[in-house]
């Protein structure tokens, strides 16, 4: 088995990680609070809290990676996880049991409640080792990311279903008495109290993997897993290990943060990953002292922003202050980070060609096309209203795959923001046309060369990061954009989002709601149907295209290997750019089609969650194929496949937040090729063409990626 940690990682960074560097950034921290003023530091004191809680995420984060090589996204998840399953504890005696609350008579106290947590979030972390990331061990680093994305959907859609998406107050209570510092300043009681045991966890953790002897079994298997097999020690229980650890850190932290916030839901503590990845890129997700150091200062700086948001020199708009500056910090702290240090965290490369399938060439492109046109009109001139609704849903969710497609499949870039290129569009659009009167066809236009501008931006970070770097830049940029323009009132009426005029064209309005010259009276109109149809049928053309060009052939050649390809004379930056230009303006005509379908933008579509979902629906169709953006496209919310499943079984639409989790967990692992690769190769079996029209294997590349001519 082979190395789950480079070398450079495990000697530790040249200057990040020694106790110089975490001295100096303490330093350097308070130096910023007492140039700050007063009211400054008294906010940073009040978001220790939060701090502490973002590292004791950060040191489970980088427990599983010291043990399993898994950069962990779903570690917000499986904290909140933990916290609903004490409270249920605490104020009612249910146990949370995956979605099933088991009645266990009398509400329990705190102390019994917090350990049934931690026992129950050891339990759940091994199972997902054992299901999971065990049989991933071997896999790409961003196989594994990804697997955790899946994960990260899973449990939310879990705890949706069990209890709702709405806050529920925690019984709980903490004694918050101030202790008075010098200067006026005060800190609760509680804060810190935990500051001081993530800080004592994450000694105890540094002192568990340097001296003792499952540390250095860490570091063997971390080294190789095969010399652990030789004196008969296995990787895989020092994973299942690392993971209890992990899980156990994790509820602790976040029982003990819980009476604290006052509240359990299923978003906030899932997006606190944000930060702790940050924290944790900074000692290269091996250093315990950069785990905590970093969580707690990221927490007191975001709540040091929200300080200077309050205050009367803050930019605003609209007569109120510009958001999105504490949500800032980690993308700041992310991308400073990695482009400080000189080496990547998990190797050069993006994605293995192993972990995606391969991109087949096209063929009988515009018979497919012509198909699908003709079954599409048809659709919309005999489908009801229900059906002709999920019918656009699922040509929206065909344009957003489309973009992945173009960005991952072809040329092995993971983004984890497609959906906030969507959004930008959007936004661009509906601004232009309400303030400048820009309407169709102009103003779509506009917003998607926007989204192709922001995309090109994230694109030059790829430049320098690439694989799960890359992935965990797009996620913390998702998390930026949403509140720093989606939530902007200067863009979206105060954040309530933004109303879209409906597509005109020579005074002819053929919106969703606009009377229709044919079929029945109900919405949405079939014409805006037959629209969309056109829409995406083109850039199903344009994706095909760009497959079957010269630079179609650069891209899979950088997915394959960067390296040979520079060796050939292929521009890695320049397809980088290219992919991302083309990825951003299909994901942005996406938008645009989306605006028009609601007739407003509302920041909650166009969120971080939105993104992973699409991500898990184009991955289970099969991410590298225009087929695959169909079926992907089929099963988004909402989309043909679930209409069906609710009128015919009954089935609630609550439950596809968990069907794409859980697809793109069983994807990753069973069938990396997705439901269209899979059903390409069975056809091909049946036909007898195996290995004549199969293609060549997903690690060659038939072409002349300098010249662009076939071999």
């Amino acid at each position: 088995m082979e190395s789950t940690v480079p070398s450079a990682q495990r000697r530790g960074p040249r200057f990040i990680g020694r106790p110089l560097g975490v001295a100096v950034a303490v330093v350097a921290v308070l130096a910023l609070l007492l140039a700050s003023g007063q009211g400054t530091i008294q906010s940073a004191l009040l978001g220790a809290g939060s701090g502490a809680l973002i590292g004791a995420l950060a040191l489970g984060v980088v427990v599983v990676y010291r043990g399993s090589g898994v950069i962990n996204v779903a570690s917000g998840a499986m904290a909140m996880y933990a916290a609903y399953v004490f409270n249920s504890l605490n104020a009612k005696g249910e146990l949370l049991i995956v979605a099933w609350r088991v009645d266990l008579g009398d509400p329990w106290p705190f102390v019994p409640s917090m350990l049934g947590a931690m026992v129950v979030a050891a339990l759940m972390s091994a199972v997902y080792y054992f299901a999971v990331f065990g049989p991933l061990r071997s896999a790409s680093p961003v196989s594994k990311l990804v697997a955790s994305v899946g994960l990260l959907l899973t449990i939310q859609a879990i705890v949706v279903l069990a209890y709702g998406a709405r806050p529920i107050p925690v019984k709980a209570t903490f004694p918050k008495t101030p202790i008075r510092l010098p200067g006026g300043l005060f800190i609760s009681t509680a804060q810190l109290t935990l500051v001081i045991a993530v800080v004592l966890v994450g000694t105890a953790l540094w002192a568990v993997y340097r001296f003792s002897l499952f540390g250095l079994l860490t570091r063997a298997s971390a080294e190789d897993g095969r010399h652990l097999m030789l004196i008969g020690r296995s990787p895989l229980v020092v994973g299942v290990g690392n993971w209890l650890f992990a899980g156990v850190v994790i509820a602790l932290m976040s029982v003990l943060s819980t009476p604290i916030a006052g509240t359990v839901n299923p978003t906030t503590s899932t997006l606190l990953v944000v930060p702790a990845l940050a924290a944790a890129v900074l000692g290269r997700f091996v250093s315990f002292a950069w785990a905590v150091g970093g969580g707690l200062a990221i927490g007191m700086l975001q709540a040091m922003a929200q300080y200077w948001t309050a205050q009367p020199w803050f930019p605003q708009a609209d007569n109120l202050p510009l958001p999105g500056l504490a949500e800032s910090v980690p993308l700041i702290v992310i991308v400073v980070a990695l482009l400080v240090q000189r080496r990547s965290v998990t190797g050069r490369g993006s994605l293995d060609g192993a972990g995606l399938p391969f991109a087949p060439p096209s063929k009988h492109v515009m018979r497919k096309l012509a198909i699908g046109l003709v079954v599409g009109i048809a659709a919309f001139l005999v489908l009801d209203s229900a059906w002709r609704l999920a019918t656009i849903n699922t040509l929206v969710g065909i344009a957003i795959c489309l973009s992945f497609v173009v960005l991952t499949g072809y040329v092995g870039q993971v983004s984890l923001a497609q959906m906030s290129l969507a959004g930008a569009s959007a936004f661009i659009l509906a601004n232009f046309a309400t303030k400048f009167g820009i309407g169709f066809p102009l103003g779509p236009i506009l917003g998607a060369l926007g989204a192709m501008v922001v995309g090109l931006l994230v694109g030059y970070a790829a430049l320098r990061v690439r694989g799960v770097q890359l992935a965990i830049v797009t996620l913390a940029f998702a998390v930026a954009i949403t509140a720093v323009v989606f939530q902007n009132a200067a863009w979206s009426r105060q954040g309530a989002g933004a109303e879209v005029p409906a597509p005109s064209i020579f005074g002819w309005e053929f919106g969703p709601g606009s009377a229709a010259p044919f079929g029945d009276s109900e919405l949405p109109n079939p014409v805006f149907g037959m629209f969309v149809l056109v829409t995406v049928l083109l850039l199903c053309w344009m994706t095909y295209s760009i497959r079957d060009s010269a630079w179609g052939r650069r891209m899979l050649a950088v997915r394959i290997n960067e390296r040979a390809a520079a060796a050939a004379g292929v521009s890695v930056r320049n397809t980088k750019l290219i992919a991302f230009a083309a990825s951003g303006f299909i994901a942005g005509i996406g938008g645009a089609l989306s605006a028009y379908r609601f007739g407003v933008v509302t920041p909650e579509y166009f969120g971080v969650f939105a993104s992973l979902s699409f991500l898990a629906f184009a991955y289970m169709g099969g991410i590298s194929s225009v087929g695959g953006a169909v079926i992907g496209g089929f099963l988004v919310t909402n989309g043909l496949v679930f209409t069906a499943l609710e009128q015919w079984l009954g089935l609630s639409p609550n439950f596809t937040l968990l069907v794409g989790g859980l697809g793109l967990v069983l994807t990753v692992v069973m069938n990396p090729d997705g439901i269209a690769g899979t059903a390409g190769a069975q056809i091909k079996g049946l036909l007898g063409r195996r290995g004549k029209a199969g293609g060549p294997p997903s690690n060659v590349v038939t072409a002349d990626v300098v010249t662009g001519a076939a071999s």
